[in-house]
């Protein structure tokens, strides 16, 4: 994979704290990255830019009018179901099927994670094998704890169980010590953070310290609007994580 000097170089830092003002709207970012990407590393962004239109087409198809900027679908696209990509169209065929599930998006889900994960393994892009893996696995943690407190079966939210057992007990632990959504919210977004620190590997003009930047601007990016609206259920990242 190539090196990413003049890239790295162009996008603009980060804020320091959640809810400041980014510098540059994460739409923009999302577009220079996939106009300059290399070809050879152009699937592993896309892999990582569709969690976001995972998100919004999820909204879209509940009749919820919230769009997070950032994806590759734009806000026609998802309204006319049009450039959809491959897995949310066997979704929908296997919706009108049906899927007998609790949560039928769990099955979305599942569907992109796999494509996500697999382009990451073809491509070999630590980052991507690395972070997924972590997000896959909290996101299962994280469902076991609701079946803990509202009941449920677990296995019927399961969302490829192949991945080792991680120990999320302390991070659990710290999420139910928070006063409010807002603050378990911004906890779990934090962690996020030192998650994406810890994957990004040490060369810093690499694929992976791109794909750790466009996944950072992406938390900033959220944040930044929930400071501004003030509603925090418009913009919980319900599905998963970038």
């Amino acid at each position: 994979m190539s090196n990413y000097y003049f890239l790295m170089c162009l996008l603009p830092a980060l804020p320091d704290t959640l809810g400041d003002k980014m510098p540059m709207k994460i739409g923009e970012i999302a577009g220079i990255v996939g106009r300059n990407v290399h070809p050879e590393d152009l699937e592993a962004a896309c892999a990582l830019l569709h969690g976001t239109d995972v998100f919004n087409w999820e909204q879209k198809d509940q009749g919820r009018d919230i769009f997070l900027e950032g994806g590759l679908l734009s806000r026609q696209d998802i309204a006319d179901n049009i450039n959809l990509p491959n897995y949310i169209r066997i979704f929908r065929e296997e919706r009108e099927r049906g899927i007998y599930r609790p949560y039928i998006y769990d099955r979305l889900w599942e569907l992109y994670y796999s494509y996500a994960y697999g382009v990451a393994q073809r491509f070999e892009c630590r980052f991507l094998i690395d972070y997924l893996s972590w997000e896959i696995e909290l996101r299962s943690a994280l469902t076991a704890m609701r079946i803990r407190e509202e009941g449920g079966v677990l296995e019927d939210h399961a969302i490829l169980d192949t991945f080792r057992p991680r120990d999320f007990s302390n991070l659990i632990t710290q999420l139910k010590n928070q006063r409010d959504p807002l603050g378990a919210e911004r906890y779990l977004d934090e962690e996020r953070l030192r998650q994406i620190s810890r994957c990004e590997g040490i060369a810093p003009f690499s694929i992976d310290a791109l794909l750790a930047y466009v996944a950072r601007a992406a938390i900033y990016s959220r944040w930044e609007a929930i400071t501004q609206d003030f509603d925090i259920e418009t913009y919980l990242w319900h599905g998963g994580s970038m």
